[in-house]
Parts: C-alpha cells; structure tokens; sequence
C-alpha cells in the first residue's frame, strides 16, 4: 500500500485593499491550520510564510518552494488586477493549481 503525501492548501481571502493568506496541511482527509491568515500589504507576506514553512522540518524543501512560488504568484495577480477583474477571473487564471481556496469579502 503506497501511502499518500501530505499536501498544502493555501487560503485566500481576496478583499480589494488587503490579500490575506493563510496555509494548512492536508493529511490523509484531515486538514490542520499550520499558519494563521497573514494579510497584506500589512506584513511582508512571503517572508512571514518562508519564516512559517522553514519552521516545519517535516515539509520537503520542494514543497517549501513550490507555495511560495505560487503565493507570489497569487500576489503579483492580486497586485495588478485587484481593481479590475473579480475573484471569477482569478479563480479561471489559476485553475490549474491545486488546493487554492478562496473567500471573499
């Protein structure tokens, strides 16, 4: 029996003046908070989750990589087009990475 790897999930809460994100780790059905929703511009985003992620000795440095390539991504997005476009158009843009979930104001 192979057993299935533990994957993240990032949370979005999209607002038109702040993006908060937070992380959690989903095992075996079961999904656990491993960060708290961290918004920005306030704080600086991707050095507080680096800081969270390199924290959790059993992640894979892959994986470490990986979301935060993607939360830069969704940053980038939301950065240029959080006036112009709706959570639809981002939802469509990303459809293609997993575990991303969404909430709005």
């Amino acid at each position: 029996m192979r057993i299935q790897q533990d994957q993240l999930q990032i949370k979005i809460f999209w607002d038109k003046n702040f993006l908060g994100i937070s992380l959690n780790q989903i095992s075996f059905k079961h999904k656990f908070a491993l960060t708290p929703y961290y918004f920005w511009p306030k704080i600086e985003l991707l050095q507080q989750l680096k800081l969270e992620l390199n924290s959790k000795l059993w992640l894979s440095k892959e994986t470490k990589i990986e979301t935060l390539k993607i939360v830069g991504d969704v940053m980038n997005y939301w950065l240029s087009y959080r006036n112009i476009k709706t959570v639809e158009n981002f939802k469509s843009e990303f459809a293609n990475v997993k575990n991303i979930t969404i909430e709005t104001n």
